[in-house]
């Protein structure tokens, strides 16, 4: 008799748990890989227009630490995308201050 009532409330209450869980999981791997590929072609295309200039110009560039301006956009630019699908599947609004409005 206890073992019909468990099994009732594992198939009402824990299997579409499981299923929701499971599908979340899907769409933020996809999710995650699709941003990954789209990070690191937006990287190779910066890389590639900066190959072409002369030594001087590189020389300046490192002295006003581009590619750590560089880095700060693409970590910026990842952390609004992060934000973005967390407030979607959550349902919640989330915010750092007045960042992301």
């Amino acid at each position: 008799m206890h073992f019909v009532a468990i099994m009732t409330f594992l198939s009402t209450a824990i299997v579409p748990l499981v299923k929701k869980v499971l599908s979340a999981l899907g769409i933020g791997a996809v999710t995650y890989v699709g941003i990954n590929f789209l990070m690191d072609q937006a990287k190779a295309q910066v890389m590639a227009q900066l190959t072409g200039v002369s030594a001087d110009v590189a020389q300046i560039m490192g002295m006003f630490k581009f590619d750590v301006a560089v880095n700060i956009v693409f970590a910026a630019v990842t952390t609004r995308i992060v934000l973005s699908g967390v407030n979607k599947v959550s349902g919640s609004k989330k915010s750092l201050g007045s960042v992301g409005g």
